[in-house]
């Protein structure tokens, strides 16, 4: 993969809009989480979480009447896509569309309830649900509501826009997507089936019907102070929070980016994809994520002690720090750890992609970025997490994301 180059980053995530508004709140040790208001007022047992400050769709989107069949998650895709095509310097590049595609993880979408109300009207009159009838409720919703939730809109909007012709995917993995979205693009690349990629992930966890499907499972209570709620590695971790976002990349063949006279921000050295077989129990033991770290350190010819920080998951649950934290402790040893999570809370599919640009960000100033609210560390968590920037050892960042069915993805960059 030494060949896959990075030469555009488009984040829009908790922290900002742009890379630059970004780093401006991490350089300040803001959080992006913070009370959401109508979270508040409709009872929510977790009324807080990171939403997309100051966000105006109507300023990156074109046509604006694609507005009309885009989502929430969607329209912070499109947005990050653009300032990432920017950001490359694509435009006049004279790219054959043929070769050009996107590949791009994303959760599935879910409706906003206001969309619905018509329809559970029509088929729920006189408080009782009448199944005969919600094929009559239909006629309520807005007819190409559909076109709006389906998970692979944003690579769909995003391929029209730029007329990207080349191999156009989603991944929907749940956290591990965004990651596994990268290593497909760059493959492609690899592969010889394009010359540029536009990848990473658009998701929010922010959504109502998640929120009142899941129960507020596994997430933090500390409504009390919303901006110290998650706390990768920290003994006093509770749980983890939800966000939105969108971070997205543009990978080149390292020929292509030289030819075109590209500025090449990182390249992608290796990675490595393992899955342990507990997708029932739920109940993890961290093998996927060791093995995983092995094969993106054997992948890219890289011992482990060139790795100048682990980005790591950093979910801030009891049981996901401590597998996490074990395997990197035992494959890495004392490597610097931060967890952007801390900064912006979990965004989900789009995590990996908005956590890696955040190191990338750091490391072309020369640091690593710091991990937010780790104030006691937990002797089951044998990790060194950084809690303020430091000069970087090392150009080389390994980015991990994994989840509770097994999946495992590192992912090893270098600046």
């Amino acid at each position: 993969m030494q060949d896959v180059v990075i030469t555009g980053i488009g984040i829009v995530c908790p922290l900002g809009v742009g890379r630059e508004a970004v780093w401006s709140t991490i350089e300040s040790r803001q959080s992006g989480v913070r009370l959401l208001p109508h979270l508040v007022e409709s009872g929510c047992p977790v009324p807080f979480g990171g939403a997309v400050p100051d966000f105006e769709p109507k300023q990156y989107i074109k046509p604006r009447k694609s507005l009309k069949v885009m989502s929430r998650e969607t329209q912070l895709g499109f947005t990050a896509a653009e300032l990432a095509w920017d950001d490359a310097r694509l435009d006049g590049a004279d790219i054959d569309p043929n070769r050009i595609g996107v590949v791009l993880g994303a959760n599935m979408f879910r409706s906003r309830l206001d969309e619905l109300v018509g329809l559970f009207r029509m088929a729920g009159a006189d408080q009782q649900m009448d199944c005969s009838r919600w094929k009559e409720g239909m006629r309520e919703v807005y007819p190409l509501w559909m076109l709006k939730y389906l998970p692979n809109m944003t690579a769909c909007h995003i391929g029209i826009a730029h007329d990207c012709r080349g191999p156009n995917n989603s991944l929907i993995q749940g956290d591990v997507s965004s990651l596994n979205a990268i290593v497909e693009a760059a493959n492609v690349i690899a592969r010889g089936h394009a010359e540029v990629m536009i990848t990473g992930g658009a998701s929010s966890l922010l959504a109502m019907i998640d929120l009142v499907w899941h129960g507020g499972a596994r997430m933090s209570r500390r409504q009390d102070d919303p901006a110290a709620a998650c706390r990768p590695f920290d003994a006093g971790r509770d749980g983890a929070v939800g966000s939105e976002g969108s971070a997205v990349l543009v990978l080149e063949s390292r020929a292509h980016a030289e030819a075109r006279n590209a500025t090449v921000q990182a390249s992608l050295l290796g990675y490595g994809r393992r899955t342990e077989p507990c997708a029932t129990s739920q109940q993890p033991t961290g093998q996927a994520i060791s093995q995983a770290i092995e094969a993106a350190l054997a992948s890219g010819n890289v011992p482990a002690s060139e790795v100048g920080h682990v980005n790591a998951h950093g979910l801030s649950t009891q049981e996901d720090d401590i597998i996490e934290a074990r395997a990197i402790a035992e494959t890495m040893g004392d490597v610097p750890v931060t967890a952007p999570k801390s900064l912006m809370g979990n965004i989900g599919a789009a995590g990996g992609a908005a956590e890696l640009a955040i190191s990338l960000l750091g490391l072309q100033r020369g640091v690593v970025v710091p991990t937010l609210n780790y104030k006691k560390p937990d002797p089951a968590c044998p990790v060194h997490v950084v809690t303020e920037a430091q000069p970087a050892r090392s150009p080389v960042v390994l980015a991990l994301n994994h989840k509770l069915t097994g999946q495992a993805v590192a992912l090893l960059v270098s600046t």
